[in-house]
């Protein structure tokens, strides 16, 4: 996440507790970001107070619930996400098996995209 202040404009994707990471990015507003996080039954995951932070913070938030909608193909939405918020690159919070699709199908695409680095 050190990296997403190096971009004018970034897509922020957190799955599920990767919002942990995200916030003070989210909260600090230091960079044009657009926020999609997924999660299961986020709200009474993570509570009503914490959501509302961070839909203050970020109004334009797109938070998927995939308890109410299913799945979706990740690798799909951030890049519409992308080209929709007009984004210089991706930051990703997942596991590693979604981060590393995520990162590597959009880098497939021509899309900068940066995960964490599980090699250690």
């Amino acid at each position: 996440m050190n990296v997403v202040p190096l971009f004018n404009r970034v897509v922020i994707v957190a799955t599920g507790s990767g919002i942990a990471p995200c916030a003070p990015h989210v909260y600090a507003k230091k960079t044009n970001f657009k926020l999609l996080w997924t999660s299961r039954n986020i709200r009474k995951t993570y509570g009503d107070r914490f959501v509302d932070s961070i839909m203050e913070a970020a109004p334009d938030s797109i938070i998927y619930d995939t308890d109410a909608h299913g799945k979706p193909d990740m690798v799909k939405l951030v890049h519409h996400v992308y080209k929709e918020f007009n984004a210089e690159a991706v930051c990703i919070i997942s596991n590693q098996p979604l981060t590393q699709k995520v990162v590597y199908g959009l880098m497939a695409r021509g899309v900068p995209a940066f995960g964490a680095i599980w090699d250690s």
